[in-house]
């Protein structure tokens, strides 16, 4: 079963622990646009995260993605291009944006979700398009062997941004005590495991993107040690955990910034 949240409606009117875990695909292969529409590149002060279209107006991203720098004018959403950098790729300037108010409060990484709100709504076409929120928990069970996770990021740890442009791979689930045991470290109800076999994995520049499961978003991209360490589960956001946040505060833009009416 999946569902939009309310993304289809119509605008209306007004009335340290971690020090060595980085944000972070490595093992993957190039896929073009059309198969991910829904993903985009997000760039801060120069720094590169990925993100996920909910709708006409708003991205789904990481907090951590906001560590650097605050300052809007330094940022933007780019969309509808295979390659990190696209100068003919439509842009998007951000409106505002909302970082998860728990972000690193219960331990580093905690609640690494935030909201991008865009200054004019997205043009969707077949390399750009909304995508579907999962609102189920039955994928987190050890038989999820193929989820699909998309990035920009670099294929190696320390290495640069790959030229092949956007790029996928698969990644297990890993059970919560499993991969607090191969970390030695309890996690948050809010976080879940993947690991990629055969050297898989997500890395630097992938963090704040989507991670699927039947063509549904249910995680993201948040944190790791290193990019395919062996034994070394990385560590996604849960959105089927963050699904009352997300709608919560996705209406709330709507009704207090969405004052012409766009269909979202």
């Amino acid at each position: 079963m999946l569902f939009y949240l309310p993304f289809l409606f119509e605008c209306v009117k007004a009335d340290s622990v971690l020090d060595n875990f980085e944000g972070k695909i490595v093992g993957g292969k190039p896929v073009k646009m059309e198969s991910f529409p829904f993903a985009v590149k997000f760039f801060n002060q120069g720094a590169m995260c990925s993100g996920t279209i909910l709708n006409s107006w708003s991205i789904l991203t990481a907090a951590h993605c906001f560590d650097h720098s605050k300052d809007i004018d330094e940022m933007l959403i780019v969309v509808g291009s295979r390659y990190a950098y696209d100068h003919s790729a439509a842009t998007y300037d951000v409106l505002r944006y909302l970082i998860h108010e728990d972000y690193n409060k219960v331990m580093p990484f905690a609640c690494d979700i935030a909201l991008i709100f865009v200054t004019s709504p997205i043009s969707f076409g077949k390399r750009s398009e909304k995508g579907l929120l999962v609102n189920t928990s039955e994928w987190m069970n050890a038989n999820e062997t193929h989820l699909i996770a998309t990035g920009w990021g670099t294929t190696k740890y320390g290495g640069p941004i790959s030229e092949l442009g956007l790029m996928q791979t698969e990644l297990r689930y890993v059970p919560k005590e499993d991969c607090e045991r191969m970390h030695k470290m309890k996690f948050t109800a809010d976080m879940f495991c993947l690991y990629g076999e055969g050297n898989r994995d997500t890395c630097k520049g992938d963090s704040g993107g989507g991670v699927l499961w039947r063509r549904m978003v249910i995680g993201i991209v948040s944190h790791g040690d290193g990019c395919a360490k062996k034994d070394k589960p990385s560590l996604y956001s849960n959105v089927w955990y963050f699904r009352k946040w997300i709608q919560k505060n996705v209406e709330n833009f709507v009704n207090n910034f969405c004052f012409n009416k766009q269909t979202i």
